[in-house]
């Protein structure tokens, strides 16, 4: 019976040695954990794959496609800092460009009276011009009355610029009316721009009939500028 137990307990000794051992050896065999393997994957343009871009990258455009672009909003646009803005002038394009306060421009105003006497069909009235003086008349009024019978034909202004000393008519549009009186008036308001040198200019009156009297009175202003 002794003997039974002893060799029983020097098999079960015996079995756990082998077992240690067995642990302690390399395994050999299949394992159960999956390696990495690369996969293909492949999508029809119906069913893109969704990817993010990584640094920067190159878009191209090709052939000429339509951009539409909508106003979302008020729109804000400003400029930074003090930019330098060119202007595109040249001899045969210049910018155009106005003396507003004219510092050299010397205010004018005149009045001159044409009376015609009988016997007369035209007659002028001076504006006299100073010595070293060019006028310059921007704009001209008249007023007067004649007999209806007189038909008064014209209302003008005559200059000339040196180096053309010829005095030049310059026709003015005048309105009448009738006044119910055998008398009819005549007025003028118009802006021109005309130039006079010394030493005078003219306003001019014409009309048809020689007969009677009549008186026309012009108001001329404008400015000085120096020679």
């Amino acid at each position: 019976m002794k003997k039974l137990k002893h060799y029983l307990t020097a098999s079960i000794g015996l079995i756990l040695f082998v077992s240690v051992i067995a642990l302690s050896l390399p395994q050999t065999g299949h394992s159960n954990v999956a390696t990495d393997k690369d996969v293909r994957v492949i999508n029809t343009p119906a069913e893109p794959v969704p990817v993010v871009a990584q640094g920067t990258t190159n878009v191209a455009v090709q052939n000429t496609p339509t951009v539409k672009a909508q106003q979302n909003g008020a729109w804000n646009v400003g400029l930074t800092g003090t930019p330098t803005v060119q202007l595109d002038d040249s001899a045969t394009n210049p910018v155009l460009v106005r003396d507003v306060d004219r510092p050299t421009a010397q205010p004018f105003q005149y009045q001159a009276e044409v009376t015609f006497e009988d016997g007369f069909g035209g007659q002028n009235a001076a504006i006299p011009i100073p010595q070293g003086k060019l006028l310059v008349i921007e704009h001209v009024s008249v007023f007067g009355t004649a007999p209806a019978d007189q038909r008064i034909n014209t209302f003008s202004i005559l200059t000339h610029v040196a180096p053309d000393n010829v005095y030049r008519f310059h026709y003015l549009q005048s309105t009448k009316e009738d006044m119910g009186n055998g008398t009819n008036q005549y007025m003028v308001s118009q802006q021109v721009r005309l130039y006079a040198d010394t030493p005078n200019a003219n306003v001019h009156v014409s009309r048809a009939s020689i007969t009677g009297t009549s008186t026309f009175r012009f108001v001329v202003s404008g400015y000085f500028v120096n020679k």
